[in-house]
């Protein structure tokens, strides 16, 4: 009898559902959009009957398209964005909409727990600070909405919620946790000085789980909802970066992925605790490893946005216009910083800027320009990544920056490595349907379910280019630096001057 898995990947525009075969191939796949709502400036919200709604919907199209049994079904597994929190009553319905890893209301919050307790955050969970993670949001609810902070159960992470809805039972999976916070990066489990230090209530906090342990099974009236079968095992999932990571393959200490997207993020897998706070550390999927993260926060989307200022529809004609611009006719450098920065840098001023053009500059050169650019942010966080003492062995890309060759190529000059990409590039679900499989016994383990992997292409580094952009990138460094204070001048002049 032929076993599946079903693999849950909730984003913050869309959900998308697919079903793997035992050998982890794709059997068929849904996807569901909705709606983010953005009721003050800063806030972002979703509605979790949205994200149960579009399991309903994606679960039963692959159903009724693949014609498989239910009953064959052998586990299920979600990944989501990360990081959000939602309130959950004792009766297991939302208190409110969850706030989106986007929501940054919880400012204050945050700088209260700069000012209070932020060392031993540090020394404990080795993450910093920011109103986007999950402890800032909690109390937010605490000082701004006391009823709905009274009436939680637990407060949960998307996935918890999808499983919640599957299974009954309230959750909450170690790389989530990692973000929160609230956790021992050395454990993965809650910090009782963390905890008593931020004023939250342990019991509204759910039991962490790893990422493949099975938490509980279908309920019947899940399996009405959705069509799959009662009793089905559903594991506790992950983050959707864990999942991405996994389902590149990285697995081992040194191994690296970039996942060039709407934000591109770098980060290798590390066997050492992480302790360098500049960095967003969490757990990964596979035990005893975790992940070390930077990126920049508008990579891809800067290029769209480029796209869309010189009103050119076709990403092909923009791939064709960087390449048949050559990498030495026009010297400009790129900070890709368009919405303020995270790790590493932790710079919520920073904006994009050009540098170097002149009356002779075109359109191409400036597509170039900013393809570097992005590719310049990431080798700048595997620079700092590297001064840290970890290692970066080997490269494997994926996102939709992927998809174009020069681009990739780009990136693999500047960096000076040789950038793979896989033969799978939706990686979050593979990487979710890997744990589900491994944690329901489908395979041993990782090795065994990563040997089905295979390799689309590869990119070797240029060395003619490499002196150029070993010299463009200080020079990239050097600017950052030194425009700095200008970004705080300008932010101050926008709250002065703008209504």
């Amino acid at each position: 009898m032929a076993k599946y898995i079903l693999s849950v990947d909730l984003g913050t525009t869309s959900t998308k559902t697919v079903l793997f075969d035992e050998n982890l191939r794709v059997a068929a796949s849904a996807r569901a959009e909705y709606p983010t709502y953005y009721p003050k400036q800063g806030w972002a919200e979703q509605d979790p009957e949205d994200w149960w709604k579009a399991l309903i919907s994606t679960t039963s199209e692959i159903l009724e398209t693949s014609k498989i049994d239910p009953a064959d079904i052998a586990g299920v597994g979600v990944d989501s964005m990360s990081s959000m929190a939602l309130p959950m009553d004792s009766e297991g319905k939302p208190l409110r909409k969850g706030l989106l890893w986007l929501d940054r209301r919880a400012q204050a919050e945050s700088d209260w727990i700069k000012s209070t307790y932020i060392d031993l955050q540090k020394e404990i969970n080795s993450n910093d600070s920011d109103p986007s993670n999950f402890a800032p949001k909690i109390l937010w609810m605490k000082n701004n909405e006391p009823e709905v902070y009274e009436k939680t159960a637990a407060f949960l992470h998307c996935n918890g919620y999808l499983a919640y809805m599957l299974t009954g039972k309230m959750t909450m999976d170690v790389s989530e946790a990692g973000m929160s916070q609230l956790c021992d990066i050395r454990t993965g489990q809650w910090s009782d000085k963390l905890i008593k230090a931020s004023g939250i209530d342990r019991a509204k906090l759910p039991e962490v789980y790893a990422c493949t342990d099975v938490v509980g099974s279908v309920t019947a009236a899940a399996a009405s909802a959705t069509g799959l079968k009662e009793g089905t095992p559903v594991i506790a999932g992950a983050m959707d970066n864990v999942a991405a990571t996994l389902g590149l393959g990285l697995r081992h200490d040194g191994q690296a992925y970039i996942s060039a997207g709407t934000a591109t993020n770098a980060g290798a897998c590390v066997a050492s605790v992480p302790s360098d706070p500049s960095m967003l550390n969490y757990h990964h999927g596979v035990p005893g490893l975790y992940l070390v993260n930077g990126g920049v926060d508008y990579g891809g989307a800067g290029l769209r946005w480029f796209k869309a200022l010189i009103e050119e529809e076709r990403f092909q004609e923009i791939d064709r216009l960087a390449e048949e611009a050559g990498y030495l006719d026009d010297v400009l450098l790129y900070l890709p910083y368009m919405v303020g920065q995270r790790a590493p840098l932790w710079d919520p001023y920073s904006r994009a800027a050009a540098f170097g053009m002149n009356p002779d500059t075109s359109r191409k050169a400036m597509i170039r320009m900013i393809m570097e650019g992005i590719a310049m942010g990431v080798r700048n966080v595997f620079r700092l990544m590297e001064e840290k003492g970890y290692a970066i062995d080997e490269i494997v890309m994926t996102g939709g920056c992927a998809n174009s060759p020069i681009w990739t190529q780009i990136f693999s000059d500047i960096l000076g490595r040789r950038i793979i990409l896989p033969g799978e590039m939706d990686v979050a679900p593979l990487g979710t349907a890997i744990m589900t499989a491994v944690g329901v016994g489908l395979f041993p383990d990782f090795d065994a379910a990563l040997a089905v992997q295979t390799v689309r292409a590869s990119h070797e580094p240029d060395t003619e280019k490499e002196a150029y952009y070993k010299d463009l990138f200080a020079a990239f460094v050097k600017l950052y630096k030194a425009v700095g204070p200008v970004y705080e001048d300008l932010d101050a002049i926008r709250t002065k001057f703008q209504k």
